[in-house]
């Protein structure tokens, strides 16, 4: 799951990159004064006025499916994101009962089915697998007969096999198919019926010597599609994973908080019966790799109990969900993420009918499966202080790029903003060759403010608008040189308003108009 995308409504990236040079529209430049004497020119580049909702929903078409954005009624915007599925399925549990060899010691022999420790099997419907029988003959009669197993049918008819074994010789029967046959027994048995006979009819027990079977009946490869039964107390593993966080996708200093993180763990479960899941580890991993276990009140004992569908009330197919939320009430969710965690780790455990009801009876199917999903819910409200992001960006200076130089004594940009949200962001901008090497940088030295917030009331929300120009000069020389960029690296930071003191709201409406000119001036 990759959380690095889950603040990026704070970057001032989305105010610029959204603009920047890639979805220009020329316009008039709306100030006449960078024309007003007969030597210099004024050369505008972009108008554009930006929703914050729109400026979000294209950041969120460059990240990953599972980022949705909610447009709230009082106009805040909450962003889901919703990580990776890690299920457990029944499958892995139906392995356990693949297949078994039966010696067949009588010529009523009654066989345990082979299951794992605590389940008793009652039904088990087939989708595959093969019967073969084994017959040591040492008497010097041809034995023909029959086997029937009572607990096997399909289509109403008791699953019977004749078979013919030469003497003094060992037969070996093809593999019987057993796809759609059912397995039903109320004791978890299985009894084995074979009648051989000689040639005179004379019935007789099957022995390579006095006590020792001369018939054995194998099971392989079985896979079912439905199993019920009694799952008694059982421990098994359920899911071990990693997701990797990165609030700050840069490696630049900054301090974010957050205000009321919430996460929801959803246990998708359609395994019919009851399930505990045993919390073994469940820690966040923080810059310095420091441990932070995740500590929650609605983990009593490190457990929780997954709701599932009843077999008693006709459940089967069905899938129940447990919704676990943890938010700054219940957990120390706010601190862990106000840490900036880069790494999550948890392992989780199952315990079968922990509390072992013998009436209880349950059941598989081969599309029964345990879930894991977690889904992270960030109000767009909260304070960050120098919070850095990092991006490279096409240029096109277009028509700009083939002015003759010879004549230019210099040349400034013009940045104008009119910002109604509550953000401000200093921006350095460094113009790239062919090689990804900086050329130049928009600003010298240091980087600078180009876009103030806007003033906000006390609940944080933005109630005006503020303009900031900034003028950046440049040498005909540099002029030269940075035309001839196809790529930028961009690099800023941000603060929310009051210099990140206080959180602050940022609103589906607000908005904010960005314009860019450059003016030339000549020897003339």
């Amino acid at each position: 799951m990759h959380y690095k995308h889950l603040l990026r409504f704070f970057l001032p990236a989305i105010i610029l990159t959204g603009v920047y040079f890639s979805s220009c529209k020329k316009n008039d430049f709306e100030d006449t004064q960078l024309a007003d004497h007969s030597a210099e020119f004024a050369f505008p580049l972009f108008t554009t006025t930006l929703n914050l909702k729109d400026l979000m929903l294209k950041v969120l078409n460059d990240t990953l499916s599972g980022d949705t954005l909610l447009v709230n009624p009082d106009n805040t915007m909450t962003l889901y994101y919703t990580g990776d599925v890690v299920e457990k399925p029944a499958t892995d549990i139906f392995a356990d009962f693949a297949g078994g060899i039966f010696p067949l010691s009588d010529t009523i022999s009654n066989s345990p089915i082979d299951t794992i420790e605590g389940v008793t099997i009652y039904r088990a419907d087939l989708t595959k697998g093969r019967i073969g029988m084994t017959i040591f003959n040492v008497s010097s009669d041809t034995l023909t007969g029959t086997l029937r197993i009572p607990q096997m049918t399909k289509n109403g008819q008791v699953f019977v096999y004749p078979f013919v074994a030469p003497p003094l010789g060992t037969f070996v029967s093809p593999p019987i198919d057993v796809t759609g046959y059912t397995l039903q027994s109320n004791s978890n048995t299985l009894q084995f019926i074979y009648a051989a006979y000689k040639p005179n009819g004379t019935r007789v027990k099957v022995e390579l010597s006095p006590g020792i079977p001369g018939i054995y009946v194998a099971f392989e490869n079985l896979e079912f599609s439905y199993l019920e039964g009694f799952w008694g107390y059982q421990e098994y593993s359920l899911v071990r994973d990693t997701i990797e966080i990165n609030i700050n996708q840069t490696n630049l200093v900054g301090d974010v908080r957050i205000e009321n993180p919430k996460v929801t763990m959803r246990i998708s479960n359609s395994w019919g019966f009851p399930t505990r899941g045993k919390i073994k580890y469940l820690s966040f991993i923080g810059q310095n790799n420091e441990e932070i276990p995740l500590v929650s009140s609605v983990f009593p004992d490190s457990t929780v109990d997954f709701n599932y569908p009843s077999y008693a009330a006709g459940e089967v197919g069905q899938t129940k969900y447990t919704d676990i939320y943890l938010d700054e009430t219940n957990s120390n969710i706010a601190q862990i993420f106000n840490s900036q965690p880069k790494r999550l780790i948890y392992e989780l455990d199952g315990i079968s009918n922990a509390q072992n009801d013998q009436s209880i009876i349950g059941f598989l199917t081969d599309s029964s499966v345990i879930s894991l999903a977690m889904r992270v819910e960030l109000l767009l409200e909260g304070s960050a202080r120098n919070f850095g992001a990092e991006q490279t960006l096409d240029l096109n200076f277009g028509d700009f790029g083939d002015i003759d130089t010879t004549n230019i004594e210099e040349v400034e940009f013009k940045l104008v903003t009119e910002n109604g949200t509550a953000v401000s962001t200093t921006l350095q901008l460094y113009f790239l060759d062919d090689a990804g090497q900086a050329i130049d940088s928009l600003f010298t030295g240091e980087p600078r403010f180009i876009m103030k917030a806007a003033p906000i009331n006390s609940e944080g929300v933005a109630t005006g608008t503020t303009r900031t120009e900034q003028f950046v000069p440049m040498t005909a020389a540099r002029f030269t040189r940075v035309r001839e960029s196809k790529k930028a690296f961009l690099k800023t930071a941000f603060t929310t308003a009051q210099d990140g003191n206080i959180p602050v709201k940022l609103l589906a409406t607000d908005q904010t108009t960005v314009k860019m000119g450059i003016k030339v001036k000549t020897k003339f």
